[in-house]
């Protein structure tokens, strides 16, 4: 007969177990009597009205639904404060599986929150720049910017970013404030070459370049003054000189240029400065 029940029901042998279940029938059927005990004898008060009857059996039964809930965690209480740990054991293995998958759903709540970017926007994060052209609750997929730099090949590709860098690195938004963006070329041309005439080839080169756009960035300044309450942008190119090397004059042309065609328009004023200056005096 032990024999049969070991192989059958082997979880009869653990004492505490069975003695639990057994508590616990002893205890609902205790309250199960006391409420029909109770309950007999509040119906068996002539002195009682309906209602004090009715409000008297509803607290009844809601007591004794209490005591029972109570009887029950008090005799089960290891097993659940069991349960209890290794349950808050498998949510803390849980998060430290997926949390690089937390961190970016974090990361888009965050650059919803906050405006950080949408679609269409130019931005750079950690180095890398382009035009978003998809975003979900993972990831940011980006079109590398055609800007061509120094030391880099291949430019328009499809890049795809996780959201949880947007809470390590900076995010560049250059699209926030309008389609114009203040665009720098830089020139550097010997000490003994003629600056003055090189600032005013750049100069005559950057007007030529904004009476293409003007009307449309006076309405993009007047757009930002009164959304953002700021000065007027940039309208008009200057020039910076920049004496950080001993042998050359560095002179920097800074003018608003459209986005998306920043890389054209230094390239055309590039060449534009190169066949009015003589090339023998730059460097």
């Amino acid at each position: 007969m032990i024999d049969s029940i070991n192989q059958n029901l082997p979880f009869l042998l653990d004492r505490g177990l069975l003695r639990d279940l057994i508590l616990s029938v002893l205890l609902i059927v205790l309250m199960l009597t006391l409420r029909a005990g109770m309950r007999k004898a509040i119906l068996h008060r002539d002195d009682f009205s309906l209602e004090t009857k009715r409000r008297w059996l509803v607290t009844l039964r809601n007591v004794i639904l209490g005591l029972t809930v109570l009887g029950a965690i008090l005799i089960w209480g290891q097993e659940i404060q069991t349960f209890a740990v290794s349950l808050v054991a498998v949510a803390a293995a849980f998060v430290l599986a997926t949390k690089e998958v937390i961190l970016c759903m974090l990361g888009s709540v965050y650059r919803t929150s906050s405006r950080l970017y949408e679609l269409g926007d130019r931005i750079e994060i950690a180095g890398i720049k382009g035009q978003v052209i998809d975003v979900n609750l993972i990831s940011t997929t980006l079109i590398e910017s055609s800007r061509a730099e120094n030391h880099k090949g291949t430019v328009g590709r499809g890049i795809k970013i996780p959201n949880s860098m947007l809470f390590t690195n900076p995010v560049y938004n250059e699209t926030m404030m309008g389609h114009f963006a203040i665009q720098t070329i830089h020139i550097h041309i010997e000490r003994s070459a003629d600056w003055e005439m090189a600032e005013t080839i750049l100069l005559e080169c950057g007007r030529n370049t904004i009476a293409e756009y003007a009307k449309d960035l006076v309405d993009h300044a007047k757009e930002i003054a009164s959304d953002y309450i700021i000065d007027t942008p940039l309208q008009e190119p200057r020039v910076r000189i920049i004496l950080d090397d001993i042998d050359t004059i560095g002179l920097q042309l800074q003018l608003p240029a459209p986005l998306g065609l920043r890389a054209k328009i230094e390239q055309r004023i590039l060449r534009q400065f190169l066949r009015e200056f003589s090339p023998s005096e730059s460097v």
